[in-house]
């Protein structure tokens, strides 16, 4: 009997794990489910999402809901996509922007078709970039209108990352310079200080300084001329101003530290899914897009 009770508990806890969640009904373009949204902001949303639809069949579709309801929001997304078929079935050209409101998730959600112009990095972009900020002022509408844009341009081919205040590659490129720069001076300003010659150690030490300045300016800024100059201005400061005993001062103290830690350390059922008038065209959806919470 003991046995017969087990398999009855076991198969119940694989039914509640594996079971589908419960999808909202697929109503129109926009499925409002968290109520987020007035009724001018749903028709403008729609328009945009529909007029890009005739243009290139590509279907775009936003959904709000109160709660994953225990679900992970990458697991719902593609499932979502899948039961809404939303896109082309010939061409999986479907995207699906959700929300959720008790959770605070979001997902972009992207066909097997587009996954080569709505790439995952610039669905973390678009979540980044535009949707966290506008969610944190409670400006949802502002949000999700600018990242519908966001989405089509980038399909389009359109989007410029810079425009969303993004680090352009060339930005992105001198922040990692700096940070090599501030590594190796970390490396060779200690092999000079052992030589105990403190003007090189001033230097190395300066430099060091500058190019953590000069990253956090690339960051704020994007202007690679803005940020060199910070790190020109910042290693020139700390070098003038830095005594010159307090390099070998460090190099005693470090010595004494090192001495003490080696004495120390050494030894859901679902719901219709077409409706309303608008239904997807069967398209597939394999887990590529992007994640995010605000």
């Amino acid at each position: 009997m003991k046995t017969f009770f087990a398999i009855v508990y076991f198969l119940f806890i694989q039914t509640i794990l594996f079971a589908e969640p419960n999808f909202p009904e697929l109503t129109g373009r926009v499925v409002d489910k968290a109520k987020i949204l007035s009724i001018n902001e749903r028709q403008e949303l729609s328009s945009l999402l529909e007029e890009h639809e005739k243009q290139t069949s590509n279907q775009i579709v936003i959904v709000t809901l109160n709660s994953l309801n225990g679900y992970d929001i990458a697991d719902f997304g593609y499932q979502l996509g899948r039961h809404w078929g939303i896109g082309q079935k010939d061409k999986n050209n479907g995207v699906l922007l959700i929300v959720s409101m008790v959770e605070k998730k979001i997902r972009i959600e992207v066909g097997y078709g587009l996954e080569g112009a709505l790439s995952d990095k610039r669905a973390h972009e678009i979540i980044e970039y535009i949707l966290k900020p506008n969610f944190r002022r409670n400006e949802f509408y502002n949000g999700i209108y600018e990242a519908s844009n966001a989405i089509i341009k980038s399909i389009k081919g359109e989007y410029k990352s810079s425009d969303y205040g993004v680090l352009s590659n060339s930005a992105e490129s001198l922040f990692f310079i700096y940070f090599a720069i501030v590594f190796l001076s970390a490396i060779i300003g200690s092999i000079v200080r052992k030589s105990k010659k403190a003007s090189l150690s001033k230097l190395f030490h300066s430099t060091m300084l500058g190019g953590f300045a000069g990253g956090f300016a690339t960051v704020l800024s994007n202007s690679l001329f803005i940020s060199a100059i910070v790190f020109i201005l910042i290693s020139i400061i700390i070098f003038f101003t830095t005594k010159k005993g307090s390099a070998l001062n460090s190099k005693s103290k470090e010595a004494h530290s090192n001495n003490s830690s080696s004495n120390d350390f050494g030894g859901f059922s679902s719901s219709s899914g077409r409706s309303g008038g608008f239904s997807g065209g069967g398209g597939g959806f394999g887990g590529g897009g992007a994640s995010g919470g605000w």
